[in-house]
């Protein structure tokens, strides 16, 4: 948790600008898997562990974005991390961006 900025936080924002606003714990790294990370080798395990474990086993939730994707044109993966090669998100949007009918940009804001 890091302060001010919370999914109801962020539910209210987006509801406020018109923008749907849906919280996927189950594509997210639990928090104490996340504790201890100091190094980049620390990072890359949990990103591999992330990849081969809970995208795999969230493959319904991953194809359910996808079609998300596919019928508004456009939706954002957003996160704490600043850097988007520090996250969990740019995993989950290459693993999108695999898919067989992947016909978009990706960009990384």
């Amino acid at each position: 948790m890091k302060y001010g900025f919370s999914k109801n936080q962020l539910l209210r924002t987006c509801e406020n600008l018109d923008i749907k606003y849906l919280h996927i714990p189950e594509l997210g790294i639990e928090s104490e898997k996340r504790k201890g990370l100091d190094s980049k080798s620390d990072y890359d395990g949990l990103f591999r562990f992330y990849e081969e474990h809970t995208l795999k086993e969230s493959s319904n939730t991953v194809l359910q974005l996808f079609n998300l994707l596919k019928q508004n044109k456009r939706i954002a993966l957003t996160c704490f991390e600043a850097n988007p090669l520090q996250c969990h998100r740019s995993r989950l949007a290459n693993a999108i961006a695999g898919l067989p009918e992947w016909e978009y940009e990706l960009k990384h804001l």
